[in-house]
């Protein structure tokens, strides 16, 4: 009996000591079991957009502090020539250019005063014959108190053709007025033969703009003698005919 015992209690403690050692085994053989077992495919993770970066580059030397603030500056507000489309860029870049300037608007009235006092000046370089014939329009008449001389140049070469040599019109433009083509300037004029005035008087002369430019179309001299014409020796300039002579006045019979 105590045989039978023992071999009872020896069975029973080699149980309780096999039994732990069992589980162990058990629990270390199961993980590799489940590792032999194929694994289940994962999904595809969804794609996501993201912004390209750009790899930082090396820089030889640190910014200075006027170029952070031009950079700041550009990228707080940018110029419209960056943000705008390129025909609005190439618009803005028409308007930033400086404006035409204006025509220059030409004042008829003192056009015609700078060509008399023009033609004044030329008077007394050339004399009277050349500068009257080369301003005379075809149609423009010249008088005076004696009357009125032929058409175009022929009444500068009646009126001036014998004018002596060391005589000189000296003419002094004051004032005149154009518009559209026409006007007239008037002024004083002295007829001269050295330090003596012989004649001295005033004028008005009608001008028209032609082809040749301002021509005279008619002129009117007013004046009388000078106080030394007298004294003066020498002839004085011939009066020119007048266009049409006055008929010679006859006494009415009783």
């Amino acid at each position: 009996m105590r045989r039978i015992s023992a071999a009872l209690i020896g069975s029973l403690v080699l149980a309780c000591v096999l039994q732990p050692v069992s589980v162990t085994a058990q629990a270390s053989k199961k993980p590799a079991t489940q590792a032999k077992a194929p694994a289940k495919s994962k999904p595809a993770p969804k794609a996501e957009w993201r912004a390209p970066t750009t790899p930082p580059t090396e820089t030889t030397a640190a910014p200075t502090a006027e170029a952070s603030t031009e950079t700041a500056s550009s990228l707080a507000s940018p110029t419209p020539e960056a943000s705008a489309p390129d025909g609005l860029r190439a618009a803005q870049v028409v308007s930033n250019e400086p404006p035409a300037p204006a025509p220059k608007i030409i004042d008829e009235s003192e056009e015609l005063l700078a060509i008399d006092r023009a033609f004044a000046e030329n008077l007394l370089a050339n004399g009277p014959l050349k500068s009257y014939e080369a301003l005379m329009s075809n149609e423009g008449i010249l008088h005076d108190a004696s009357g009125s001389s032929p058409a175009g140049a022929a009444g500068a070469q009646a009126r001036f053709g014998t004018f002596p040599a060391d005589v000189t019109l000296e003419r002094n433009p004051e004032s005149a007025m154009a518009a559209g083509g026409s006007g007239s300037s008037w002024g004083r004029y002295v007829i001269r033969r050295g330090d003596n005035q012989l004649s001295l008087g005033r004028y008005v002369t009608v001008w028209r703009r032609e082809a040749g430019g301002w021509l005279i179309v008619t002129e009117l001299a007013a004046g009388r003698a000078g106080p030394q014409a007298a004294a003066a020796a020498g002839p004085l300039p011939r009066r020119p005919p007048s266009a049409a002579p006055r008929p010679p006045a006859t006494t009415p019979p009783n």
